[in-house]
């Protein structure tokens, strides 16, 4: 009677396990997470499964290869879903795309859409692709016609030539051209794409080089000689081409800068040492920061923490006064901080 008792569990228990369900759900866990595909070995995780099943302690042992095919197999079916969905759908679908490095130094383009979902009658994003750049000009390079190749692909890909409204991307001079050549692509295709009324620029990229000329400029003559120097050159990347021209501002001393200036360097003699970081640290609960060019709120972001933890850098500029003896804050720098 027992041994029933037990085979009626265990099969009760088996009956409760929704297999295709849990299959997904570890594909969605390797890669959302980013886990290795011999994740199905840990013994850990093994442990988890059993604990809630007991009978569910062989439902993810698979090899290495088995999850990598699940994974692209799943992949396959979602792109599947995301093509039906945006083919279907009656309105336009609006684009963007930026070029993102890799720390191993390999360029990729992320194409990106907007659209409103034709059954829940909501706006949806998703992501179309994330290619690596061909460098059809040199390693590393990532003009409009390299851009051009990839966004063609995923347009045909996804059979959604038909169906492009707005494209949004940086000011760099390539997004102007690669707008030029999908207009002309359209065009060929009897479809009717205005470029220039079409192409969304990025305000907060906009935004920041204003900032930046505030922050880093001291004249309109030099401001008016950074913009001259980058003005109509198509491929110019105008972000990094103006950045690129008020350096040597910044490069004439951070002191110039002011409070803020000082701030800069404050920051940068903690982190030059390891026991002063972790000694300011370990006082206020946490660092400064430091600014960084492609941050865009990082200069924000190191005043703000500043301001909060300003007993902190005053104790802190009192007990290394030698070394900060010329970026030290007086009581008027700091309220101009404020």
């Amino acid at each position: 009677h027992a041994a029933k008792q037990l085979a009626k569990r265990e099969e009760t228990l088996r009956h409760a396990i929704n297999h295709k369900a849990a299959l997904e759900a570890l594909i969605q866990l390797v890669t959302v997470r980013n886990l290795s595909y011999n994740c199905s070995s840990w013994p850990e995780l093994h442990a988890l499964i059993s604990a809630v099943n007991p009978a569910a302690d062989d439902l993810i042992s698979l090899s290495h290869g088995s999850i990598q095919k699940l994974v692209s197999n799943s992949f396959r079916v979602h792109k599947d879903m995301l093509r039906r969905k945006l083919q279907s759908t009656p309105w336009k679908l609006h684009l963007s795309a930026d070029v993102w490095s890799a720390p191993n130094h390999k360029a990729f383009l992320g194409i990106c859409v907007k659209f409103v979902d034709p059954d829940a009658k909501e706006a949806l994003q998703a992501l179309l692709a994330l290619s690596e750049l061909p460098g059809l000009d040199g390693p590393g390079s990532h003009g409009g016609a390299e851009q051009w190749k990839l966004l063609q692909h995923v347009l045909e890909d996804y059979n959604i030539w038909n169906k492009v409204g707005f494209y949004t991307g940086d000011n760099h001079g390539s997004n102007d051209k690669l707008c030029r050549l999908l207009a002309n692509y359209l065009q060929e295709k009897g479809v009717d794409w205005e470029a220039k009324t079409r192409r969304i620029r990025c305000h907060g990229h906009i935004v920041n080089l204003a900032v930046q000329a505030f922050l880093f400029i001291d004249s309109k003559e030099a401001a008016r000689a950074a913009l001259e120097h980058i003005e109509d050159t198509d491929e110019s990347a105008f972000g990094t081409d103006f950045s690129e021209r008020i350096k040597p501002q910044r490069a004439q001393g951070w002191r110039r800068l002011g409070p803020l200036g000082k701030v800069h360097n404050i920051s940068i003699h903690m982190r030059e040492n390891d026991y002063r970081w972790n000694e300011f640290k370990k006082r206020a609960g946490r660092s400064l920061g430091l600014d960084n060019d492609t941050r865009w709120n990082s200069w924000f972001l190191l005043l703000d923490t500043t301001l909060n933890l300003q007993s902190y850098v005053e104790w802190y500029q009192k007990k290394y006064y030698q070394d900060l003896r010329d970026d030290y804050l007086t009581p008027d720098e700091w309220s101009a901080l404020g």
